[in-house]
C-alpha cells in the first residue's frame, strides 16, 4: 500500500534546482567518457559529435544544445533543465535522470531503455519512435508530447501523466499502468495486453477508444 501511495504522490515532480549564477565557457569544451560538469550554461553548443558513457551532468542549464546521435550510456543527470534542444537519437540506456525539465526538444528515437527516470518534465517534446523499454518512473509528466510509436514494453509507468499527449501507435505490452493517466492523450492502435490496463486512469471517451481491450478482459465476444 506505502507503494501505491508514492506512486500516486507523482504529480508533486520536484523541479531542478539550479543555483541563481551560472557560468558560460567560452572554450570548447573536452567532454569524453566519464566526464563530470556542473554549474554551467551551455548556449548553442553541438555535443553530437562528442560526449561519451557515463557522464555525470550536474546543475546545468542547456539552451538550443544538439546532442543529436550522441552516446550517454549510463549517464547521471541531476538538476538539469534542457530547452529547445535536438536529443534526436540520443542514447541514454542506463541512465538515471533525476529533477530534469526537457522543454519543446526533439527527440525522435531517443533511447532510453532501462533508464530510471525521477522526477522528470517532458513538455511539447517530440518522442515519437523513442524507446523506454524496461524503464522506472517515479514522478514523470510528459505534457502535450508526440509519442507516437515510442516503446515502453516492460516499463513500470506508475503514477506517470500523459495528459494530453499522441500515444498513437505506442507499445505499452507488459508495462506497469497502475495509476498511470491517461486523459486526453491519443490511444489509437496502442499495442497492449488486456490485462495490462488495470489501474491506468482514462477519461469517458476513452472508454469506447479502449473498448476493444475492456471486452477482452471481461471475456465479451462482441459480433457483427
Amino acid at each position: 500500500m506505502a507503494n501505491l501511495r508514492k506512486k500516486a504522490a507523482s504529480t508533486l515532480i520536484q523541479a531542478p534546482q539550479l543555483p541563481e549564477t551560472l557560468q558560460a565557457p567560452l572554450l570548447p569544451l573536452e567532454i569524453g567518457k566519464g566526464s563530470q560538469l556542473s554549474d554551467l550554461c551551455l548556449s548553442n553548443w553541438d555535443f553530437s559529435a562528442g560526449l561519451g558513457d557515463d557522464l555525470r551532468l550536474e546543475y546545468m542549464l542547456i539552451e538550443q544544445g544538439r546532442l543529436s546521435d550522441a552516446r550517454m550510456k549510463r549517464a547521471r543527470l541531476r538538476d538539469v533543465r534542457i530547452t529547445h534542444s535536438d536529443l534526436s537519437n540520443l542514447d541514454l540506456g542506463d541512465a538515471s535522470l533525476e529533477r530534469v525539465e526537457v522543454l519543446e526538444g526533439r527527440m525522435t528515437g531517443l533511447k532510453a531503455n532501462e533508464a530510471t527516470i525521477r522526477d522528470v518534465r517532458f513538455v511539447d517534446c517530440k518522442l515519437d519512435f523513442s524507446q523506454f523499454r524496461f524503464a522506472l518512473f517515479n514522478s514523470v509528466s510528459f505534457e502535450r508530447c508526440i509519442l507516437r510509436e515510442a516503446d515502453f514494453q516492460g516499463a513500470d509507468l506508475r503514477g506517470v501523466s500523459f495528459k494530453g499527449s499522441d500515444l498513437s501507435g505506442a507499445n505499452l505490452t507488459s508495462a506497469q499502468l497502475v495509476g498511470a493517466d491517461f486523459r486526453g492523450a491519443r490511444l489509437e492502435g496502442i499495442n497492449v495486453r488486456p490485462a495490462d490496463l488495470k489501474g491506468m486512469v482514462i477519461d469517458a471517451g476513452q472508454v469506447i477508444e479502449l473498448s476493444q481491450y475492456f471486452a477482452a478482459l471481461l471475456g465479451v465476444s462482441v459480433v457483427d
